[in-house]
């Protein structure tokens, strides 16, 4: 009971605006508490470094100290030449220790004036003994050395350091204290956040389970019809591809038989009417031009013939008709072309489909290859005949063929009509690769003898 009430306000529309509210609170609180963590601990990262320099502050000033002694007693310009640096590095660590106390304390609760007159007091008396060694006067500098007020300005700047060692330890625990409220903080509400998680992740549970397996009943549905869609499209595209060739044929027979008849009869009468007596020169000349148009008309009847059905593949067979297109080819590109032809066993169909492979490709190497040399191939592995056309040419983009060119297209829908496979390689400046896989004809079984 308790679990369908929740289902049936989870799904009223007041439950998505909750959710995004609680998400972006979550959101605010976690990024608020890291903000406020991370000033924290930048606060205490430079209060501890602020420290660090204070203590070189005071290192600084007694390495100075040590080394005015130093000069007091011996007088050796080694020992002021170091005193000179002490100090110098005394000034660099003695501003960046207050810099860091400022920032670190932009309310101004850790007093540093006292530090910094007891420095400048502390200084201003070496420096008196500095000067009064350098003027022979070492008697009174070892007055002013081991005089009491030389000791009590010491002793008042240890006491002011100590004041604000100890100021900015309180300041550091009270930011740590804040920083661990800061962490309880961000623990709670991300806990907060899981626990509502995991609430929500319950309650959508079922709707998730219901809503995934009525989406595979869909996608399987849709496999399914892609499936048979696909079949029906590859099977209309084999007929129209047979259609065509089957057309193409009829063409190529009508040419043959009707155009060729006519042609024949043609020169025929040609013939008949040189053998006619006291025909005149000019005529006889003129006969001439008209034979040699004939017989180029003959010529381009024959190639048209041959481009719609090519007839060395049905009286020569599929490897010798190659070698033909192969030869027909480097003599009209003059260049080299290699091939090595193996016999394969494919059916009348196929076989015409390897050869419109060849040609398409030999022609697409004419028009935009450029090639310098081209390789065909024919040869069986496994089960299947494997034609390959490859060029050194110019290449090309193979997934930005420009619109209107249908050869690969063409290609493609024929050999997958086939139920074979056509790869094409190519890129620019590397020539181009064209392969196809056709299925082997399957042997016929051998006849059962009965045995007596």
């Amino acid at each position: 009971m308790i679990k369908t009430s929740i289902e049936r306000v989870a799904r009223t529309r007041y439950m998505m605006p909750v959710v995004l509210a609680l998400a972006v609170i979550a959101v605010v609180v976690n990024e608020s508490t890291y903000q406020h963590s991370h000033a924290m601990l930048e606060r205490g990262i430079t209060f501890t470094e602020a420290r660090r320099q204070a203590a070189l502050t005071l290192q600084s000033l007694t390495d100075a100290e040590t080394s005015a002694r130093a000069y007091l007693i011996n007088g050796q310009n080694r020992d002021r030449e170091e005193f000179r640096e002490a100090i110098d590095q005394l000034a660099v660590v003695q501003r960046g220790a207050f810099q860091l106390i400022a920032d670190a304390d932009p309310r101004r609760t850790v007093s540093v004036e006292g530090v910094r007159r007891r420095i400048d007091e502390r200084v201003a008396v070496l420096e008196d003994w500095m000067t009064a060694v350098d003027r022979g006067q070492r008697a009174q500098a070892f007055r002013i050395a081991s005089s009491d007020r030389s000791r009590q300005i010491y002793n008042e700047l240890r006491q002011e350091f100590d004041h604000v060692f100890a100021r900015a330890a309180e300041i550091q625990q009270m930011t740590r204290m804040s920083l661990f409220d800061a962490m309880m903080l961000n623990r709670v509400a991300l806990h907060a956040l899981v626990l509502v998680t995991v609430l929500a992740l319950l309650m959508f549970m079922r709707q998730l389970r219901e809503s995934d397996e009525r989406k595979a009943r869909e996608s399987q549905y849709l496999a399914l019809e892609i499936a048979a869609r696909t079949a029906e499209l590859r099977a209309l595209a084999g007929h129209l591809v047979n259609t065509r060739e089957d057309e193409r044929g009829r063409v190529a027979r009508e040419l043959h038989d009707e155009l060729g008849g006519l042609f024949t009869a043609m020169k025929l009468e040609l013939a008949r009417l040189r053998r006619v007596p006291e025909l005149p020169a000019a005529a006889q000349e003129r006969m001439g031009g008209i034979e040699k148009r004939l017989n180029e008309g003959i010529a381009v009847k024959r190639r048209i013939i041959e481009n719609l059905r090519p007839s060395s593949l049905e009286q020569l067979g599929l490897i010798n008709a190659l070698e033909v297109l192969c030869q027909d080819t480097a003599a009209s590109l003059g260049i080299p072309v290699s091939h090595e032809l193996e016999p394969v066993e494919l059916d009348r169909e196929a076989e015409l489909t390897v050869y419109r492979l060849v040609q398409e490709s030999l022609t697409n190497i004419s028009k935009y290859a450029g090639a310098r040399h081209v390789w065909v191939s024919l040869a069986r592995h496994d089960k299947v005949a494997r034609i390959t056309v490859r060029d050194d040419g110019r290449g090309f983009d193979v997934t930005k063929v420009p619109a209107g060119h249908h050869g690969l297209l063409g290609m493609r829908v024929r050999v997958e009509s086939h139920a074979g496979q056509l790869g094409v390689v190519s890129s620019p400046g590397q020539g181009t690769r064209v392969s196809a896989e056709l299925p082997l004809k399957e042997a016929a079984p051998e006849p059962v003898t009965a045995s007596v």
